[in-house]
């Protein structure tokens, strides 16, 4: 596998905190085996504990030894920590490739090969996961229901996310998750060292500033799906110097509000962002001339996002994903912000 920039970011963020914490086992890449556990300096002490979600408390009575995940982001979250789960969910589709495991895992998995769950909203792989005997479930940013949930927890501890579905902001994920693995403090350590990363790249692209932006996926040929504004693709582009356009919903059922052909104009911001579900219907609706007619498209300030794994390192914002993808989205970014970026 060809190693990116970015991923000699995230392997140098991994030696940083190697370095710091002394117990974070993952940025090897001789794991040999498939089996989960928990780095050796993860806090003993630290257990008994009890955390809270959306879905209800869960107490986890000792260091788990074998880690399962589910959603988006807690396997990056652990893997940074050293901890290599025995099942992830299978990213077949996000990868780009046949894996099933993003390239921002793949270097901390090195050759310990978890189990791939077919996981999604509708459909847990509960056989699956009771086979893999979890200490622990982490679904700290996933879609599960309450009965989901119940299911799960019958099985093994399992964590939930803290507020809605799907809308865990990278932070607190990483938190959550050292919490349930009795790393809390190497975990601080990543929150702080990611936020060093994000105030350098917004440091060294000072356009960024006052330019209002906007985040839209499109998934039909008749409308742009609209990202509310707290959603975590769009407070990161926010943290780094953006301003969330004030055309953005703040407030819907989703996480996105569809938004009509003729009503494109309607998203006033200075760049739009935006990724598609294939490329017919990327094709289709930047042909449309009611497209053109969005502020940033006829500015010069629209990013159209078409890589797989990039695609998802946008939409899943975490330790890993985030120096992932800056190596391609900065200069996006900031072609965009000048107003350089049209539409083609």
């Amino acid at each position: 596998m060809r190693v990116t920039m970015g991923m000699r970011r995230v392997l140098a963020g991994c030696a940083i905190l190697a370095a710091v914490t002394a117990s974070a086992v993952g940025c090897s890449s001789d794991t040999g085996s498939t089996a989960a556990s928990a780095s050796d300096g993860s806090d003993a002490s630290a257990f008994p504990v009890t955390i809270d979600s959306a879905l209800g408390s869960v107490t986890i009575e000792q260091k788990p030894e074998r880690v399962v995940t589910i959603g988006w982001g807690s396997q990056d979250v652990a893997l940074a920590l050293g901890v290599i789960p025995v099942g992830i969910q299978d990213m077949t589709g996000d990868t780009g490739d046949d894996t099933g495991i993003l390239p921002w895992d793949a270097e901390l998995l090195g050759d310990a090969e978890p189990e791939l769950l077919s996981y999604t909203t509708n459909d847990v792989p509960y056989e699956e996961i009771l086979a893999l005997d979890p200490d622990v479930i982490l679904a700290v940013n996933s879609g599960l229901t309450a009965d989901q949930y119940a299911r799960l927890s019958d099985i093994a501890p399992t964590v939930a996310y803290p507020g809605e579905a799907w809308l865990t902001s990278w932070e607190d994920q990483t938190t959550i998750v050292g919490q349930a693995l009795g790393l809390s403090q190497e975990a601080e350590d990543l929150v702080d060292q990611t936020d060093d990363l994000i105030a350098q790249a917004k440091a060294d692209h000072p356009e960024f500033a006052g330019k209002t932006i906007a985040f839209a996926s499109g998934t039909t040929t008749d409308a742009l799906n609209i990202y509310l504004a707290t959603d975590s693709r769009v407070t990161l582009l926010q943290q780094l110097g953006f301003t969330i356009s004030s055309s953005l919903p703040t407030e819907a059922d989703s996480f996105a509000v569809q938004v009509s052909l003729e009503n494109l104009a309607s998203i006033d911001s200075d760049v739009l962002v935006s990724w598609y579900l294939n490329t017919e219907i990327q094709d289709s609706l930047e042909s449309s001339p009611l497209f053109s007619s969005i502020p940033a498209v006829a500015r010069g300030g629209y990013v159209a996002l078409t890589d797989p794994p990039l695609v998802y390192a946008t939409s899943a914002v975490s330790v890993l994903s985030l120096p992932w993808m800056f190596d391609a989205y900065l200069p996006a970014l900031q072609a965009a912000a000048e107003g350089a970026s049209p539409l083609t």
